[in-house]
């Protein structure tokens, strides 16, 4: 037997309303005997509604309910209608609701790992520091003393260079693409990269120690290019500009002889390498800008691998080759044919670290790589949105097919819906023999054989970094080579020779510890960073990917715009895991002007809805 469910009071009283409205509508379609019949029906439902008996209105709503049915159906256009509003004011509301209240986001490529990973689904909050026009790069309202440094923050690409962000919203309206980066640095601040970190100071004056001291910053590294050509542009056949930051920081000259040139912020200067040995108090060598000269791009060789100007080395299981100190002067920088007419490398200075098994270990326990796939023995890097097998994947032998990717020296397998699970320590990929070691070290971040030093194309050099801090060398985030270590111990006294028998017109500069800008009482020292870091301009923001490697940011595309910031990320709540709920950053406050503003206008809305909805249902009862 059927027992269908008693009517609330509520839902009689919402078949009272519509079906007096559609009476109003379609009443002269009836018969007089019919109008008469349901009018008594409805003063039936309205006694007994105003009575508050469920049971009678349950019974009167039923019978109005299927004489609606029956005699007063919609015609297919009044559905159609129906449907079209509904579908507009949906639309509307999601947009307004998405564009300037709340989202949710799914994050596409591994740029900001660790702190977010390819799958992972966040909720943004559109509220941390103002209130956005919806499908514009546009604020109603805007509070720059939200902004914090070392926070995650969402912004529009819109007008930002070298980025493809046209897209459309809901398949229907032209809209650019939002990006998830790190905010670290505020209008006027003054920026130096040393150790793989930020020193700097706010446009008061005052040292941003949260760059250095905040638990999240920790883990991670920050480097001040991706490669030391970063963009190159040929406004013509006689100059090439390389630009960093979206600035033209050096260029070349043909004028019968190429000249290496270096702009000092006020006028363009010839690069000059051998400044580069000793202190001094203006920009004079590329390796000046930002930084540069502390940090190196690095693989891994194999002793057949050492080419023939690389001198006497103690024997090593493999070896390091730093490419360090750049300059558009000396070595010259190389062109080499491309597809479409010629690639312009810089050719840094080169030196070699012999590596004993004990540092390929060290390597190992803090390997991280990209997520890749591998598929019948070969690899290839993981997209979210392009997710294929491409030309020089390398091989991985003996590995079983599926998705993977290291982080501090632990490999996951990642399932479905991109949950991680930690590989067991049997898996080849865990593998310490130096020729696995050096394939995920060389290829663990592009996964394409190009980036291999036995490749026939040169001028391929992954993006592995390596740089000094506190005396000790860093590769991968790490000490691998510790200040008593006698392999580095024995490196630096063999650079230091180098530069001291290098000549002025072919100098080579060592590649050392030059220490953070600091003067000796361990204050920042302002005058050097002022001299030879940036400062970013009024109304802008400096905004870099946790993963140097493979971020596409403001060392790229320059400083983004106040107007282009969106919101910023509030919870990681998907795939399950240890970084499930708030996410690593400087908590933006909960209450704030534009949160306040946006709760505000909803409860008037729903007040004033509510009251409206009253009104007609007591006019709908009267009438």
């Amino acid at each position: 037997m059927f027992f269908s469910k008693t009517y609330s009071l509520r839902k009689s009283g919402h078949i009272f309303q519509t079906c007096s409205k559609r009476y109003q509508k379609k009443k002269k379609n009836l018969s007089l005997e019919q109008m008469t019949s349901f009018e008594q029906e409805l003063k039936k439902l309205k006694e007994a509604l105003n009575k508050k008996d469920r049971p009678e209105a349950d019974a009167s709503a039923r019978q109005v309910e299927t004489f609606c049915h029956k005699y007063l159906k919609k015609t297919p256009f009044e559905y159609t209608l129906e449907l079209i509003f509904a579908l507009i004011l949906a639309l509307a509301v999601a947009t307004v609701v998405r564009q300037s209240w709340f989202e949710l986001y799914e994050i596409p490529t591994g740029s900001m790992r660790p702190t977010f990973r390819e799958q992972d689904h966040l909720t943004v909050s559109k509220l941390a520091f103002g209130i956005n026009v919806p499908l514009k790069t546009e604020h109603f309202y805007f509070d720059p003393s939200l902004v914090q440094r070392t926070s995650v923050l969402i912004f529009s690409g819109d007008k930002i260079p070298f980025i493809d962000s046209n897209t459309t919203y809901f398949w229907l309206f032209p809209y650019k693409k939002r990006y998830i980066k790190r905010c670290l640095g505020k209008p006027g601040d003054s920026l130096y990269f040393y150790g793989g970190k930020l020193y700097g100071f706010d446009n008061q004056g005052n040292e941003i120690k949260e760059l250095l001291d905040s638990p999240w910053m920790h883990r991670l590294e920050h480097v001040p290019f991706l490669t030391f050509e970063g963009r190159v542009t040929a406004p013509s056949y006689r100059q090439i500009f390389f630009e960093q930051m979206n600035k033209p920081i050096g260029r070349l000259t043909f004028s019968g002889t190429m000249i290496g040139e270096i702009f000092n912020g006020e006028k363009w200067v010839k690069d000059t390498p051998e400044a580069a040995k000793a202190p001094h108090n203006q920009l004079k060598t590329y390796s000046d800008f930002w930084g540069f000269r502390n940090f190196a791009m690095v693989r891994l060789l194999t002793k057949a691998q050492l080419p023939q100007d690389a001198g006497e080395l103690p024997e090593g299981v493999l070896y390091l080759e730093i490419r360090h100190t750049p300059s558009l002067t000396y070595p010259s920088p190389q062109f080499m044919p491309a597809q479409r007419g010629f690639m312009v490398h810089i050719v840094p200075q080169t030196t070699y670290i012999p590596l004993q098994q004990e540092h390929l270990d060290a390597i190992m326990d803090h390997m991280y790589t990209a997520r890749f796939v591998v598929k019948n023995d070969h690899a290839y890097r993981y997209s979210l949105e392009e997710s294929v097998p491409r030309s020089g994947n390398p091989s991985f032998a003996d590995v079983p097919d599926g998705t993977y990717e290291f982080y501090w020296g632990k490999a996951f397998q990642i399932g479905f819906a991109g949950i991680p699970y930690e590989v067991s320590r049997n898996n080849p990929l865990y593998s310490r023999d130096p020729q696995n070691v050096q394939k995920l070290f060389n290829l663990g971040i592009e996964m394409n054989t190009l980036f291999d030093p036995q490749s026939d194309q040169k001028g391929y050099y992954p993006q592995r970094y390596g740089y000094f801090r506190d005396g000790e060398f860093y590769l991968l985030g790490a000490p691998i080579l510790k200040k008593e270590d006698p392999v580095l111990k024995q490196f630096l006294q063999h650079e230091e020779e180098k530069e001291q028998k290098s000549s002025s017109d072919k100098p080579y500069i060592a590649f050392k510890d030059h220490g953070p800008p600091q003067k000796e009482n361990g204050e920042l020292d302002k005058e050097f960073i002022s001299t030879f870091g940036f400062r970013i301009p009024e109304k802008h923001y400096l905004v870099l990917g946790d993963n140097h490697a493979m971020s596409s940011d403001s060392r790229v595309f320059g400083f983004v715009p106040e107007q282009n910031l969106q919101g910023a990320p509030s919870l990681i709540i998907w795939p399950p895991s240890e970084r499930i709920g708030r996410p690593e950053q400087k908590p933006y406050p909960i209450f704030n002007i534009p949160r306040a503003l946006i709760w505000s206008l909803a409860a008037v809305i729903a007040i004033v809805w509510f009251i409206i909805s009253r009104r007609k249902n007591k006019n709908i009862l009267e009438s």
